[in-house]
């Protein structure tokens, strides 16, 4: 509770989260606004979707710039050195840091769409249960790249490193894994398709969107061709299920030891 405490302490006097909230506010009013022209049956879904395009351009980029830098600044006045003398381990105080900045982060952006909530209930057709389905996606793609940019911030030296891998990693998450997609996809036959549902999957991106898609019945799972059944051979919850356990894992585990290494350099 004390990390926690702490961990809000040092982002409220800052700006970088106020100015990540601040940008997602003015979009979903602005996108909220929109919806109004659409039509009655459709207009709270496709605001929903609209939303999260949205969130996939803003939220890991804040995210990762949010958290890095806590975890930067840590290294940078060198409180992570002494509470590591009070005989706190690396994983110790890597685990309570990642649950700080995850309850500060997801905190103060899910509080903000329930807040939002109640002018969807004003203006749109308000269901809850598709609400809390994009609730979810916002809370999957918060708690992965909050992970990723602790990782960034325990592997950079220099603020301009910093500078430099967030914004490289939220480019390659963004853009670049869909353009080797692009070129990946014309190869993709019966044989392949499930080493390819794999790789496509593995990116928290496609899953995201296709378990929002399917939850909100855009996207149906009846009558697919054979390829397709081939390739979305699992139900998209466990597929948002196994990225976000393997992500999380891997940049946790990652983050200890190169914090490791540093302390042994």
């Amino acid at each position: 509770m004390n990390y926690i405490w702490k961990e809000w302490l040092e982002q409220s006097r800052g700006k970088g989260l106020w100015l990540g909230l601040a940008m997602v506010i003015l979009s979903s009013m602005f996108l909220m606004m929109e919806a109004r022209s659409y039509p009655d049956e459709l207009g709270f879904d496709a605001f929903l979707l609209s939303l999260y395009d949205m969130n996939i351009y803003l939220v890991p980029i804040f995210a990762l710039f949010i958290s890095s830098f806590s975890i930067f600044q840590e290294k940078e006045l060198k409180t992570s050195m002494i509470l590591l003398t009070k005989k706190e381990s690396n994983r110790s105080l890597m685990m309570k840091k990642s649950i700080a900045i995850q309850t500060v982060v997801i905190g103060a952006f899910v509080g903000w769409y329930f807040i939002l909530a109640l002018l969807m209930k004003w203006f749109l057709q308000f269901q809850l249960s598709s609400f809390l389905y994009f609730v979810a996606t916002v809370v999957v793609l918060l708690l992965i790249f909050n992970q990723l940019g602790l990782f960034l911030g325990n592997i950079t030296n220099t603020k301009m490193q910093l500078i430099g891998a967030t914004i490289f990693t939220w480019f390659l998450f963004v853009f670049l894994i869909d353009l080797a997609f692009i070129q990946y996809v014309p190869s993709v036959s019966y044989q392949n398709v499930k080493l390819f549902s794999w790789l496509y999957f593995l990116d928290p991106l496609h899953t995201l969107r296709f378990y929002l898609e399917t939850s909100l019945g855009l996207f149906s799972l009846n009558n697919m061709s054979r390829l397709m059944e081939k390739m979305i051979w699992m139900a998209p919850w466990k597929f948002l299920l196994i990225d976000l356990a393997f992500w999380m894992t891997l940049f946790f585990e990652l983050s200890i030891l190169f914090r490791s290494k540093g302390d042994k350099s």
